[in-house]
């Protein structure tokens, strides 16, 4: 809970405590910005329009993968346009003062859907990323390669090895990668973006 005016994210956090939400209350965003990457993920619920903040560079900062968390928006502020532009920006709901319990439950229950859904992608990427740190080099530029559709004749040239060469880096990565198909080897290596990361030889044409 991220609100200057005390009295209103005391009324907040109280509403929220008796849904057993637990509440971290912050008095300014100057001290939650200086250490809401290091807090434990949750749903920011805040007033920004009152304290003269940049809304969107905050609303990025809370989006940005070291942090991710979703955001409810609980204010005074009248201004329909700022309250568009916020919830175009990703703000789950921009709630008036004084705040609606039901409404208030509501917005809460999709932050925490959203945080399930971040906290699963999460573990995804950790998971493949581990998958993708056990490949040599050589068995990586292999991949990236089989991702843009090439041949194993056509990774060979780009490389300047042979066709036998390829084959056996690319048995080597369904294995390392535990791949049934070369069509589960191509989605691990998608999740991981691993393209346009290895060799420049690959994209050149």
């Amino acid at each position: 809970m991220v609100d200057e005016d005390a009295t209103a994210s005391r009324h907040v956090g109280d509403t929220l405590t008796r849904q057993s939400f637990v509440v971290h209350s912050w008095p300014s965003f100057a001290a939650f910005g200086e250490r809401c990457d290091a807090v434990p993920a949750g749903c920011v619920v805040m007033d920004p329009f009152a304290s003269g903040i940049d809304v969107a560079v905050l609303q990025e900062r809370l989006a940005s993968p070291g942090i991710g968390m979703p955001s409810v928006i609980v204010t005074a502020c009248t201004d329909l346009d700022k309250a568009v532009a916020a919830m175009r920006r990703g703000a789950i709901d921009v709630i008036p003062k004084p705040v609606g319990e039901p409404r208030l439950y509501e917005a809460m229950g999709v932050a925490r859907h959203r945080l399930k859904q971040a906290q699963r992608r999460a573990a995804t990427m950790r998971r493949v990323q581990a998958a993708l740190d056990i490949l040599s080099v050589r068995e990586r530029e292999v991949l990236e390669g089989l991702t843009r559709g090439w041949s194993n004749k056509e990774i060979a040239r780009r490389l300047a090895i042979s066709a036998r060469t390829v084959e056996i880096h690319r048995a080597n990565v369904m294995e390392k990668l535990d791949a049934q198909s070369l069509s589960q080897a191509l989605r691990i290596a998608f999740i991981a973006q691993v393209c346009s990361m290895v060799n420049p030889a690959l994209h050149v044409d």
